[in-house]
């Protein structure tokens, strides 16, 4: 579970508050729809991981390979499972 808090906290900073409070970030949360990420905000993402789990993470990288309807709905909770995966 810390190692979901770390990144929700990430998240938390590129997405920043929503009409004054902080969006809800779960593991099922997209981060297109419901965190209404662009493809700016998951540069920011991927500099903020890299920088902070080493270059293997490259989560922009990986995004890039998806076909678009897995990139449209990728959850919190793949970025968790990629960074886990990539961190090892």
């Amino acid at each position: 579970m810390a190692l979901f808090e770390e990144v929700a906290g990430i998240l938390r900073e590129v997405v920043g508050p929503c009409g004054g409070c902080p969006p809800a970030i779960t593991p099922n949360a997209t981060l297109e729809g419901d965190l209404r990420f662009d493809s700016l905000d998951l540069i920011r993402v991927d500099a903020a991981l890299t920088g902070r789990f080493g270059q293997e993470v490259g989560l922009a990288r990986h995004v890039r390979g998806l076909p678009l309807e897995e990139i449209t709905g990728f959850t919190v909770g793949q970025v968790v499972d990629h960074v886990a995966g990539a961190a090892r």
